[in-house]
């Protein structure tokens, strides 16, 4: 029973690696680069959520502390797409790569100065104290978090797959260049892309301060890296690879830390990413990107 456990709390924390991995694949998927500052925008976004969730407000509820995650985010990625990225989009690659770098490095810095170096310990109510079923003992926050992450993805997918603008993206990814003649304007879908990207990652923030109740400015690039190792492991520029590399990797973490060794965990996990990658180099679901949105 320890182990079905594990594996909740691995689903659990997996299911925040899909949420990160989900927005910087939305990004790829129509920019064709890699959003570097992904992770800082998270990282960023869960400082703002605490100054007014908790340290503003008390405690406000988890859902209402998602919902602000997700406005706070979503402003911040339009604002890194329209200063880092939109005046270099017809550049060469490596320039707004370099671009995504630096608004990463200002987006830490200014945390930094705001909030000071220092790891800052708060706490969010998930609403749900522990629980046992049987003789399983459940985690009422892992719970939570784990009934969000399948929650935001299922709204996620409806907005991508049914709604118009949803479809106005998934043509602008496919080709935007016959998109523009059939009057949707890149300008526009870019700029939701970054927000919806973004907001999803200010989900994930307010689900990692329920779990762990701890933040600090390096905190995005740790997070950032995992939300990369989960595209790449599902498949870059896959949707559903993302969910499916972000939950294996939280799986793959969970367990190394709980049977193996806590220190061990990113390197086992980052050595079976690169053995996957080895043998197939797209991906678990391996697709080529141009088919993926």
């Amino acid at each position: 029973m320890i182990v079905l456990e594990q594996l909740i709390n691995g689903l659990a924390l997996g299911g925040v690696y899909a949420l990160i991995a989900l927005g910087f694949t939305l990004i790829f998927g129509v920019l064709r680069l890699f959003h570097m500052s992904h992770g800082d925008v998270f990282m960023f976004s869960g400082y703002l959520v605490i100054s007014v969730a908790v340290f503003g407000f008390g405690s406000l509820p988890l859902p209402i502390a998602i919902l602000l995650g997700m406005a706070i985010a979503a402003i911040i990625g339009i604002g890194v797409e329209r200063v880092a990225f939109r005046p270099y989009r017809k550049s060469n690659e490596i320039i707004p790569l370099i671009s995504g770098i630096g608004m990463s490095l200002i987006l830490q810095n200014l945390a930094i100065i705001i909030w000071g170096p220092g790891q800052i310990n708060y706490h969010l109510d998930s609403g749900i104290s522990d629980f046992k079923l049987g003789s399983i003992q459940m985690s009422g926050v892992r719970i939570v978090i784990l009934i969000a992450c399948v929650a935001i993805v299922f709204l996620f997918n409806y907005w991508l797959y049914k709604t118009r603008t949803g479809r106005a993206v998934r043509a602008t990814a496919i080709d935007p260049d016959t998109a523009s003649m059939m009057g949707i304007k890149p300008t526009i879908i870019i700029m939701i892309t970054f927000a919806v990207g973004s907001a999803l990652a200010g989900a994930a923030t307010v689900l990692v301060g329920a779990l762990y109740g701890a933040i600090y400015p390096s905190f995005g690039f740790s997070m950032g890296l995992k939300a990369f190792a989960a595209s790449m492991l599902g498949g870059l520029g896959n949707m559903s690879g993302a969910v499916l590399g972000g939950l294996i990797l939280g799986v793959l973490e969970v367990f190394t830390a709980g049977y193996v060794n806590v220190a061990y965990q990113d390197a086992i996990a980052m050595t079976i990413l690169i053995g996957v990658l080895l043998i197939r180099p797209n991906g678990i679901l391996g697709k080529s990107v141009e088919e993926k949105l």
